[in-house]
């Protein structure tokens, strides 16, 4: 009667618990879900390994229409809005909410962002080529709709866009005298002389919110400033 009643709890038990097929840690049932509604394969990836594979992504490439289901190929499927939502929730949602929102302004063909690093703001500029000057609403920062930079002071376009070949050819040219690319990691390095002495710099920032290029690559989006629309 014991071995029997010993059964039957282990059988209870078995049918209400799962292993995780990633951590291999053992879960209720109720943290295994379709990740996708195309999913047709088996729920053996629990909640938590699915948030933090959308967070990997979300570190990685920063591309929120991008992210796979986590089986791979063998699904192929997209993790939609609604799924991150449902099975991630909390700050997770929230960092893959404002990157959605800022991924979609910036597709808007009329939206640009303010190119006041510190400012993270942008607006339509319904004026376009015709009128390109785009004062910012929010810190008063001028900008170029055409051209998507600080506003070129005492510069039409036209003037900035001769001016602009001038620069290019020059930098072209001092680039090519004065670097060389890294044989390993493929960076620009400027050679600098000193005492007879040679010394190389590899030094990379964003562009936008100058922000240590190196730390973003290794460790993903969230090192970018927080104002800066690539941050997430």
């Amino acid at each position: 009667t014991s071995k029997r009643s010993t059964n039957s709890t282990h059988s209870s038990t078995s049918k209400t618990t799962k292993d995780c097929s990633i951590c291999v840690e053992t879960y209720d049932l109720n943290q295994f879900e379709k990740i996708t509604n195309n999913c047709i394969h088996s729920n053996d990836i629990c909640k938590s390994c699915v948030s933090r594979h959308i967070e990997t992504q979300l570190n990685t490439k920063g591309d929120v229409e991008g992210i796979l289901c986590p089986f791979g190929n063998d699904c192929g499927f997209l993790i939609e809005y609604d799924d991150v939502q449902r099975i991630a929730g909390g700050d997770l949602f929230e960092r893959f909410d404002s990157l959605s929102l800022k991924q979609t302004l910036s597709n808007m063909p009329d939206f640009r962002w303010c190119k006041n690093a510190g400012c993270g703001s942008g607006q339509i500029h319904s004026g376009s080529d015709k009128e390109p000057i785009m004062t910012c609403k929010a810190c008063g920062e001028k900008s170029c709709y055409t051209h998507d930079i600080p506003w070129h002071d005492n510069l039409t376009c036209e003037q900035y866009n001769d001016a602009k070949q001038g620069e290019d050819m020059a930098t072209q040219d001092l680039l090519n005298r004065e670097t060389k690319k890294c044989p390993k990691c493929g960076k620009i390095i400027f050679f600098f002389r000193y005492y007879f002495t040679e010394f190389t710099l590899c030094f990379f920032l964003h562009y936008r919110c100058l922000a240590d290029f190196d730390q973003i690559r290794r460790h993903g989006n969230h090192f970018h400033e927080r104002t800066c629309q690539l941050y997430g």
